[in-house]
């Protein structure tokens, strides 16, 4: 999509108070990861809204299985909080490294929270779409600009956003920053997050 590339590479702050739970949501975000950008914040609200029944219509059981296998495999164990939550307290990014520390290679145990996932109820793309709606505003407000001085970074992100409505919002990848600067392997699972008694 037109203007995907430079979304993904404009990193952005957060200017000011957060003055309401969604922006408080987003300065968080964008203060536990390095090098947030446009995209990032897309998905972050993609996964807050819709969550992960994504990766049903890209694998099968056995796929998932071995995707999670193989994700926990390649993963670096490090300290760090085992779930961070997203917006609206529906989903939690389980995160590979810290839960590979205390847990090893034991992937069952990931896939069992993620079967949880079959007794959500789906989201539907009007909320993603209020959501991006209040980002939009955020930005409009300016209590999120870039980094690096952009005076047409309304334009560019509401033209983006008409394409990816066109496309009845596919899902949002994170920017190659982010995963530069993160340790960013994670699998979204149901709210409140992986039950160690699992």
């Amino acid at each position: 999509m037109e203007n995907e590339k430079y979304l993904s590479s404009l990193g952005l702050r957060f200017v000011g108070d957060a003055d309401d739970h969604f922006t408080k949501a987003l300065k968080k975000q964008m203060e536990l990861h390095e090098g947030v950008t446009f995209m990032d914040l897309l998905k972050f609200l993609y996964q807050s809204s819709l969550g992960s029944f994504h990766l049903f219509e890209m694998m099968d059981e056995t796929e998932l299985k071995g995707w999670i296998r193989k994700n926990l495999e390649g993963a670096i164990a490090f300290d760090g909080p085992l779930t961070e939550e997203l917006y609206g307290k529906k989903w939690v990014r389980l995160n590979f490294g810290p839960y590979k520390k205390r847990y090893g290679n034991d992937y069952q145990r990931i896939h069992a929270a993620f079967a949880n996932v079959k007794r959500m109820k789906e989201g539907k793309s009007k909320e993603y779409a209020d959501l991006l709606r209040k980002l939009v505003d955020s930005i409009r407000k300016g209590k999120i600009q870039p980094v690096t001085i952009e005076p047409r970074i309304l334009s560019i992100v509401e033209k983006f956003l008409k394409e990816c409505k066109k496309k009845d919002y596919p899902p949002i990848h994170h920017s190659e920053i982010y995963m530069l600067r993160n340790n960013s392997e994670y699998l979204v699972i149901p709210y409140p997050g992986f039950d160690e008694t699992v």
